[in-house]
């Protein structure tokens, strides 16, 4: 009896509108079912939901303005959905997981030299946990620097002290008696089978005391205390670990940077998603996220129009979402589905058909962006060969903007037709596409990291000596990485917001996780380090340099570091001097642009010495100090500039403490242009800058990196 019970409340519970469609999909086949489950949910009210909820008597997680997160078992999910002042109910799918030279690029050096190296702020990190007995998360005692681990995956009833009421926390003191037990993980049972969440944290603030070379091997905020959250990888439970981190922190009366380098294409791509608004509100003065771009860049997973038409059909092969979200305000009458053998037909608005475990789904507009969305969701091995034809049957312009935008994604590259294929360079094999962007990349108030192409080559324990690996068709040495995901947003949103080097970076290595030779460095760094590339390992490179940007500004909102970032990147180049016509670099950076963004992040100007900054003056008429070229540079570069008189003229290099190096022009000259070759050989890479005077004026400072 027990069964028919539960199969006609689900079965009610279906055709529910406000049930979003992962939802009804794991909820019918967990029919099947006979233990008990819950759900971590993400829920969308009005009024006083929030107060609706308890009084029924659901324990919530969390909440933020109109939003909040829940547990509900199973069988109550009809009395949930029941609760009048709740608008939406979401689970989705789970996310995809999304570092060496690419750390030293962002010339985190400059920093390092004026006493910021990340013991000021918390780096929060939520992803696949964490090995904490790799060295680079322990001090020079042996013991641990993450405050706390809270496994959501782990059977338990939550963080004491907070309303979170799944999984188990395990605090600094515990983990450091794991460590001192002799017997690992008696204590502490977490462990990063997937590799993922180890190599990302060791990216943003690992340090190994006793690797060398040490500089090229640690994250950017290479002294700070961690807080790690071992995620189910479900919408609910990352934006429950994020709240968690920043409330950690906030007790601990520091500034934080949280890490997710993970994404979905399920979502309208704008911003206006539930677990996308609820991240965005948590962020604020001191409290950043940095989010992975995605790895869908070169990829066929969007298809896009906006041409008036009262019907579209729409090709792709198997995948296990794909989901079309139209123009708002305009209208359709239903969808169908067909594929070889097989086909549903006219499912209406607030409804949902099912065949050979392939499902369609159409929703009424959404209440946040007012935005009509169709799914098909699949699983069914047996059709992965099949292709399938989507058709949007009765369209029409309500909006009354002669257009009606319809933009398509899939998890995978299945798209027959997608939308804007261009290319970066004869180095890549193939194209890239605009609009790939992780759905979760595209929420507003989050930094959204890129990557480029930081190394080409690499060696590995399974090379012969001599040799090295190389990826041919990838694209080259400055060029954006095959994989990164492009702007803009389906809003139009600039985003990406950076770049960051994000190519067979060397990090973190669990020792709890599979790794094929490939990606396992030579000796003396095969224990403890691995290679691994995506956003997912550009976005904590970036995350840890932010985050000495926040420990010398802390009370910095997401507003006013992507102030900085957009007017203080610096662009990429290519070492073997390759044409744009071969490779495309960023050339012109906080200039944005759908593939880098405003350009690779550089926090030099946050801690530029002030006897050589720019002076709050306008440049005299007729003078102009021009940006060598190229930059970086290794060893020359040219530097030009213009004069509108006769001047006594000084040309002057510094390091990145304010030092003169060498006088490059110390003479009078004649108005009119001119352009001084600069030689750095003897000198280290890093951050360097040239001023020009004229007479008694200091005309301009400007800044260029030298890369060896």
């Amino acid at each position: 009896m027990r069964f028919v019970f539960l199969f006609l409340v689900l079965a009610g519970l279906l055709q529910a509108q406000i049930i979003g469609p992962f939802l009804k999909h794991e909820a019918s086949k967990s029919l099947l079912k006979s233990s008990a489950e819950d759900y971590p949910l993400t829920i969308r009210g009005e009024g006083r939901f929030v107060d609706a909820l308890t009084k029924s008597g659901f324990a919530v997680q969390a909440s933020n303005g109109n939003i909040a997160t829940v547990i509900v078992p199973r069988d109550r999910l009809e009395e949930l959905s029941s609760i009048k002042e709740i608008q939406t109910i979401e689970l989705g799918p789970k996310r995809k997981l999304y570092n060496s030279n690419a750390v030293i690029f962002q010339n985190v050096g400059v920093a390092y030299s004026k006493g910021y190296t990340g013991s000021g702020v918390i780096i929060g990190v939520v992803d696949t946990g964490i090995d904490f007995y790799n060295p680079m998360f322990r001090d020079a005692s042996g013991n641990t620097r993450i405050l706390y681990l809270w496994d959501q995956t782990a059977s338990g009833s939550g963080p004491s002290g907070t309303d979170f009421s799944n999984g188990v926390e395990y605090s600094q003191a515990q983990i450091n008696q794991d460590l001192a037990s002799g017997s690992p993980h008696s204590v502490v049972p977490q462990r990063d089978t997937e590799g993922h969440g180890t190599h990302v944290a060791g990216s943003a603030a690992g340090r190994h005391l006793t690797a060398s070379p040490a500089d090229t091997l640690h994250g950017g905020a290479m002294d700070a205390n961690l807080i790690i959250v071992k995620t189910t990888l479900l919408g609910a439970d990352i934006s429950n670990g994020v709240k968690y981190i920043f409330d950690k922190a906030a007790a601990l009366s520091k500034p934080c940077v949280i890490n997710l380098s993970l994404g979905s294409q399920y979502g309208p791509h704008d911003g206006t998603d539930v677990n996308s608004e609820l991240i965005d509100g948590y962020t604020g003065a001191g409290k950043i996220v940095v989010r992975a771009a995605g790895n869908n860049g070169g990829d066929k997973v969007h298809y896009y129009a906006k041409n008036e038409v009262s019907s579209d059909a729409i090709q792709f092969g198997y995948s296990s979402l794909v989901n079309m979200w139209l123009e708002a305000y305009d209208n359709i009458q239903s969808v169908s589905l067909s594929w070889n053998g097989g086909s549903i037909s006219n499912v209406t608005k607030n409804a949902y058909k099912e065949n050979n475990g392939i499902k369609l789904y159409l929703y009424p507009p959404d209440p946040e962006n007012q935005k009509i969305a169709a799914y098909v969701v699949m699983e069914n091995e047996n059709l992965n060969s099949e292709t399938f034809t989507l058709t949007l049957n009765g369209l029409s312009d309500d909006s009354g903007n002669n257009t009606i935008e319809r933009h398509v994604w899939a998890e995978t590259d299945v798209m027959n037709a997608p939308y804007g294929a261009f290319t970066q360079g004869s180095e890549y094999d193939y194209s890239h596409y605009p609009y790939t962007l992780a759905n979760g990349a595209c929420a507003p108030k989050v930094i959204t990291v890129g990557a480029f192409i930081s190394r080409e080559s690499w060696t590995a324990v399974n090379n012969e000596p001599g040799q090295a690996w190389h990826i041919p068709g990838a694209g080259a040495a400055g060029g954006i990485a095959d994989f990164s995901s492009i702007g803009p947003t389906a809003n139009g949103l600039q985003k990406p917001d950076i770049i960051a080097g994000g190519t067979m970076i060397l990090s973190a290595r669990s020792s709890d996780a599979t790794y094929s030779d490939y990606y396992i460095p030579q000796a003396p760094y095969t224990d403890d380090f691995a290679y691994m590339q995506g956003t997912s390992m550009a976005s904590p490179v970036a995350a840890g340099a932010i985050a000495l940007l926040l420990e010398k500004n802390p009370t910095w909102t997401p507003a006013d570091l992507l102030s900085y970032l957009k007017t203080h990147a610096q662009g990429t180049y290519n070492p073997q001097g390759l044409a744009s016509a071969q490779v495309e670099v960023k050339t012109n950076p906080n200039s944005w642009d759908q593939v880098f963004g405003w350009g690779a992040v550089d926090v030099t100007d946050a801690f530029a010495p002030q006897a050589i900054d720019d002076p709050d003056v306008s440049v005299p008429a007729g003078y102009a100090l021009e940006q060598n070229y190229p930059n970086p540079f290794n060893p020359s570069t040219a530097i030009s500039y213009q004069l509108s008189a006769i001047s006594d003229v000084q040309l002057t290099v510094y390091n990145a403490l304010g030092q003169k190096i060498r006088t490059l022009v110390n003479s009078k000259q004649e108005a009119g242009p001119h352009t001084v070759t600069f030689n750095a050989a003897g000198l280290a890479s890093g951050v360097y800058y040239y001023k020009l005077s004229a007479g008694n004026n200091t005309i301009q400072t400007r800044k260029m990196i030298l890369l060896r």
